[in-house]
């Protein structure tokens, strides 16, 4: 499949195998997506001196990553699903390596990334926004194991569920008040648990 500049120009490029020993050599967080590398944190020594503003760096973006896996990980317990954070890589095919903010994989992971997740996570920022919906949405619905992807705002109130239903993708938007449903791992929260205490 040949990558879609529209969303991806941001980028550099490189091959797969500079992108992992890239990834693999510092503690900053790098992403793949055909042959395009993002930043998504930099190493820690470049924050020796100034405070540096990357992708999903607010406090409300921090705050909702960390409510949302608190809420998953209550409502999976006792399942065979777990909720994993950022920092797990997850590898998608060969020239696809993402950082989902949240994702969900049911049974038995093997090696040093996840490779079968069925709920996708991302809370939108303004530096990924555009990203989260087009390329990164793209490639996640081109893995069969991926039931559902979702998309939570971190600078207004909404969330978003596309869940695939046979062929086709459709829509799920929650507001306050709304029960937020994955019917992929069964699990149902409040929407307002989501931003509880979260000023926007």
């Amino acid at each position: 499949m040949v990558a879609d500049r529209t969303h991806v120009s941001d980028g550099l490029y490189m091959t797969v195998e500079q992108y992992l020993a890239l990834d693999e050599s510092s503690d900053a967080k790098y992403e793949y997506l055909d042959g395009y590398v993002f930043l998504l944190r930099p190493p820690s020594s470049a924050y020796d001196d100034e405070a540096i503003d990357m992708a999903g760096g607010s406090i409300a973006h921090g705050a909702i990553c960390a409510q949302l896996s608190y809420l998953l990980v209550g409502a999976l317990r006792g399942k065979p699903c777990r909720a994993y954070s950022s920092d797990t890589r997850t590898k998608l095919s060969e020239k696809r390596y993402l950082y989902p903010d949240v994702v969900v994989a049911c049974g038995e992971q093997a090696g040093p990334m996840l490779t079968n997740p069925t709920v996708v996570i991302e809370v939108l920022s303004p530096a990924t926004e555009k990203r989260d919906r087009g390329a990164k949405f793209n490639t996640y619905k081109g893995l069969p194991t991926v039931q559902e992807y979702v998309l939570v705002g971190s600078e207004y109130r909404s969330i978003e569920v596309h869940r695939r239903e046979g062929n086709f993708w459709r829509m799920y938007h929650y507001r306050t008040g709304d029960q937020v449903e994955l019917t992929s791992i069964g699990v149902r929260f409040p929407f307002d648990e989501v931003y509880e205490g979260i000023e926007l």
